[in-house]
């Protein structure tokens, strides 16, 4: 049996997921092109394989047609809006995603996010290289109000780093974990009174189509004029005309993102925008972030396969 990996960093730090795959009789086939895979590559590599450790390739109905032996796409993060899931499901290929295994990374990468724009670290890391001596006043974050729109795992796991800066934390989600309210004192909000009220706002929802987008110029006008907003979940949950607006009309003090609206690709009207600090989706990409997803994607595959 075949196995296609796309993902460019599985098995990047150990060889232990590749062997183990090995080991159970797979033949492994790896993403040698240092990048994400076209969708006619995708095509072309997925005929004959009975698995694949998904990155974030295109996974539509036109790649799913040409799987002719697919039984498994386990994915190598928890993402699925570039898979046909349904399609997935009528063709009865099983899908299985890491669960958990980027929680903390991500989380990580989102305070991060937050610092650096409120306190204009990057933008003052590139005055300094310049030979320019400025002093930006900074934004604080702590004992901020901060709006967090999707509290699972990962917004769970910035709620938790954000009580050491003492904030107010402001939550949505369609469901709640009533004992983690209560363990942290996070408070239930709507959409609306977490726009009215945060001085910081963080997105972890997923791309569903109710949710995309989330944040329209009717959303930004009812965001705070000097809020801060981070993104680490997807690019499309945001208009991206009302963003730019806002960030040109100062309407922001600032957006801090590591998802895009074209990847691989760069955003020049963002790039442009001095109070942006944007980073290549990334946030995933810790050496235990890795190696989790690494692991969780073999063992996912070997389970299907009563291996």
């Amino acid at each position: 049996m075949k196995v296609l990996v796309t993902s460019k960093s599985f098995g990047k730090l150990s060889k232990e997921p590749v062997r183990r795959l090995e080991e159970a009789g797979f033949t492994v086939i790896l993403n040698d092109t240092g990048r994400l895979l076209t969708e006619e590559e995708m095509v072309e590599a997925i005929q004959g394989i009975d698995a694949v450790i998904l990155g974030t390739e295109v996974f539509n109905r036109n790649v799913i047609d040409h799987a002719d032996r697919l039984k498994i796409v386990s994915r190598y993060g928890v993402g699925l809006d570039k898979i046909d899931v349904d399609y997935l499901e009528e063709k009865g290929i099983a899908l299985r995603i890491a669960r958990y295994a980027n929680t903390n990374s991500v989380a990580d990468h989102a305070v991060g996010l937050m610092l650096s724009v409120c306190h204009n670290i990057t933008r003052s890391d590139a005055n300094i290289r310049r030979h320019v001596w400025k002093k930006p006043i900074a934004k604080d974050l702590y004992q901020s109000t901060v709006g967090i729109l999707g509290l699972g795992a990962i917004g769970k796991a910035v709620a938790r780093r954000l009580k050491g800066f003492d904030c107010r934390i402001l939550a949505f989600d369609s469901m709640y974990d009533e004992e983690f309210l209560k363990e942290t004192g996070v408070q239930k909000a709507d959409i609306a009174e977490i726009l009215e009220k945060s001085d910081f706002l963080t997105l972890h929802l997923p791309a569903l189509p109710e949710f995309s987008p989330l944040l329209d110029a009717a959303a930004f006008s009812r965001l705070k004029k000097d809020a801060v907003i981070v993104n680490t979940a997807r690019a499309k949950l945001i208009d991206r005309n009302a963003l730019y607006d806002a960030l040109h009309k100062g309407q922001l003090y600032g957006y801090g993102s590591d998802v895009h609206f074209m990847e691989p690709g760069f955003d020049e009207e963002l790039i442009a925008c001095e109070h942006t600090v944007l980073t290549p989706h990334i946030a995933a990409s810790s050496a235990g972030a890795i190696q989790r997803m690494s692991d969780i994607a073999v063992e996912n595959i070997l389970e299907y396969f009563g291996l």
